[in-house]
């Protein structure tokens, strides 16, 4: 697949530098991906999708293509940067930092730590986010995602995980148990991952918001980030269901 990948179009999407990656992830965590061809033997698309999570994300600027993977999996949670004005969809804003800028002038409520615990990370994100695909955590760390965690009285209470290729990196999978919201763990988990990525020379920070989330959009702007781009949550129907 790897291969296949190797003349996909320049400005596909604003994950370019992570496509290949997130590829490699998906396949080994048990998902599928396909591309898409025009007439002539050019790549027009990218469809990578996890069947346990019922999710999948489409790359291409075509909405031929667009509509092909949308009904290629029905009944499912479909992202997409490509705005398609008559299906339903909810707006998530994509957000970037320029790491370099980005000032280290926090002080920290909570001690912030990576956590390499397959075992309990597993048993966190199926209690709070079941919907995870459970064997994308192994995956994850194992393709070197980092995961970083504060714990309250040795427990984990607060999560992010981020994804590095090269000079990028994506924030995803933010979550802070909600008796414990409101007092400064996901501002302290940002500025941890800040730390490691001016250490690591990571210049470029992506990360997306759903345009609903007034509180992650106030602590994305504070830090600095500003928005680049969006992305819209499609739901493909159900077959069963008629019209």
């Amino acid at each position: 697949m790897d291969e296949q990948l190797s003349d996909l179009p320049k400005g596909l999407s604003l994950y370019d530098p992570l496509l290949r990656h997130e590829v490699k992830e998906a396949l080994e965590a048990g998902g599928e991906v396909y591309l898409s061809r025009n007439s002539e033997g050019a790549k027009t698309g990218l469809f990578i999708y996890d069947s346990y999570e019922a999710t999948g994300t489409v790359f291409t600027k075509s909405r031929e293509v667009f509509d092909h993977f949308y009904g290629l999996k029905p009944s499912s949670y479909i992202f997409s940067e490509l705005e398609v004005a008559d299906h339903p969809r909810e707006v998530w804003n994509i957000w970037q930092l320029d790491v370099d800028k980005a000032p280290l002038d926090h002080r920290f409520k909570h001690h912030v730590s990576m956590d390499h615990d397959v075992r309990e990370l597993e048993e966190f994100m199926a209690a709070t986010q079941p919907d995870t695909n459970r064997p994308w955590v192994s995956v994850a760390l194992k393709n070197g995602d980092k995961c970083f965690v504060v714990k309250i009285a040795d427990r984990i209470v607060g999560i992010a995980w981020m994804t590095i290729v090269g000079g990028v990196a994506r924030s995803h999978g933010l979550y802070v148990e909600p008796q414990f919201r409101r007092i400064g763990i996901m501002s302290d988990n940002q500025q941890a991952r800040l730390i490691y990525l001016k250490a690591r020379h990571v210049h470029t920070l992506i990360n997306e918001i759903a345009e609903s989330n007034a509180a992650s959009h106030a602590l994305a702007a504070k830090a600095g980030e500003k928005i680049v781009g969006k992305i819209f949550l499609y739901t493909s129907p159900d077959p069963s269901v008629s019209s």
